[in-house]
């Protein structure tokens, strides 16, 4: 966790079940999977503690995506994963709807760790990470700038 915050992540912890699940898990993919499922965990849930039961639905997801054999498939649990999250939310308020504009809070709950995510993979390159969001250079320093992400360089 400590990693993904030189990364410009969120800073989070993991709780003792989590820490024990994730130790008992079987990494076929060794530190990169390890590594990736910590940076997905940062990048995509907002309690500042993950638990287990967070922790058991991204290994379950995980699996599921390494026996993908297409993008599409790949595309298909992210959306689900975003569902997921959603549904909770609304599920949160027993009923009752949410607060007015959680269209802009959603959108500022992903923004921040795909930019930073697609920063890391660019080490920092902001050219290069523009092109791949599909935004114009100025509009990503600007967004960069408002979200307030640290940028590494040349790190991966």
């Amino acid at each position: 966790l400590d990693h993904t915050a030189t990364e410009g992540l969120p800073d989070k912890s993991l709780d003792s079940a989590a820490i024990n699940r994730l130790k008992t898990h079987r990494w076929p993919g060794n530190v990169r999977e390890l590594e990736n499922l910590v940076k997905r965990l940062v990048a995509l849930y907002a309690d500042p503690v993950i638990g287990v039961d967070v922790v058991e639905m991204e290994l379950a997801g995980s699996t599921d995506s390494s026996l993908a054999s297409n993008h599409d498939n790949e595309s298909a649990t992210l959306g689900g994963t975003i569902e997921r999250h959603l549904q909770d939310y609304f599920d949160g308020h027993n009923g009752d709807l949410p607060p007015r504009g959680l269209y802009d809070r959603v959108l500022r709950e992903l923004e921040r760790p795909l930019i930073s995510l697609t920063l890391s993979a660019t080490r920092g390159n902001q050219v290069k990470a523009a092109e791949i969001l599909g935004l114009n250079r100025n509009t990503l320093r600007k967004k960069i700038k408002d979200l307030g992400i640290n940028i590494i360089r040349g790190t991966k």
